[in-house]
């Protein structure tokens, strides 16, 4: 790695820790390729920057590629990553990438080969792919003190690279499981603080179609002193994004949501015209 980019790197991941504020959340538009990159991009004026950082999605990629989110490999998911790390490099923004569970074994080359890609942070989740989510706490997650030598491993290696402070998003998926929600919330405040002592910046919930509760959120960013990460629902009962800052989170993501939403675009827009219709409804 060139000085230069060596010190490229490690200057946009202090920045996006910086942008880390409980109340003032980093509001991420998570994006799939070089359109919807250049797509989030132009609401970046010469007067007004509401884009922040760029952070991508998996699944998406995963399904640019017509494969499920746990069958795309490493490779497949730094390749689609460096598809877009120039722009986003030549945008002065700092990137975050979705590295899922940091590929179990090989975390710490996942995190050193996304820092010379220029990745400034990384979501690492803490349930095991070849698991499934049918097994509880105990079968379907990395046990906790696991977990968190995965993460400091992950926070070495990523210092090693020449990013001493790369930004961790430790997403625990406990609510994703069929736990009964009291004991589901215990368990996500004891992985949270024993995450966020290991060296991450945040801790991302995620309960995947379940979701999790506004007094959920509440009482995690109470007991995380607001270190908390979480999607943004799409329902129409979902919390805004003021909302959320109001709770006092520090980081909303939108995971595939911008895809489904685009996907959903071109089924529409193909159907009208098929059905004798003009393009837009």
């Amino acid at each position: 790695m060139s000085h230069h980019h060596y010190t490229d790197t490690r200057r946009s991941s202090t920045r996006l820790q910086s942008l880390h504020q409980p109340g003032n959340p980093l509001i991420l538009t998570n994006i799939y390729d070089l359109s919807s990159l250049n797509a989030v991009l132009s609401l970046n004026t010469p007067s007004t920057t509401p884009v922040q950082a760029i952070a991508t999605a998996s699944f998406a990629f995963a399904a640019q590629l017509g494969i499920p989110d746990e069958a795309l490999t490493l490779d497949q998911n730094l390749a689609a990553t460096a598809a877009i790390s120039a722009r986003v490099r030549e945008a002065n923004l700092p990137l975050t990438v979705d590295l899922q569970d940091g590929y179990g074994e090989r975390i710490t080359e996942a995190v050193r080969r996304a820092v010379e890609l220029g990745a400034a942070g990384a979501n690492i989740e803490d349930s095991i792919p070849s698991a499934g989510f049918g097994r509880g706490v105990e079968g379907s997650l990395y046990p906790v003190e696991l977990q968190v030598q995965r993460l400091r491993g992950a926070r070495e290696a990523a210092r090693r690279a020449g990013s001493p402070d790369f930004v961790i998003n430790a997403r625990t998926d406990v609510f994703r499981l069929d736990e009964p929600p009291e004991e589901a919330l215990e368990e996500a405040v004891r992985r949270g603080k024993a995450y966020l002592a290991a060296g991450a910046t945040t801790v991302f919930v995620w309960g995947g179609r379940r979701g999790v509760r506004t007094d959920e959120v509440m009482t995690l960013v109470d007991a995380l002193k607001g270190r908390v990460a979480v999607k943004l629902g799409d329902g129409p009962n979902s919390l805004t994004t003021k909302e959320l800052a109001h709770i006092g989170v520090a980081r909303v993501s939108v995971g595939p949501s911008l895809w489904l939403m685009a996907m959903k675009a071109v089924t529409e827009g193909a159907r009208r015209i098929l059905e004798g219709g003009r393009l837009s409804g």
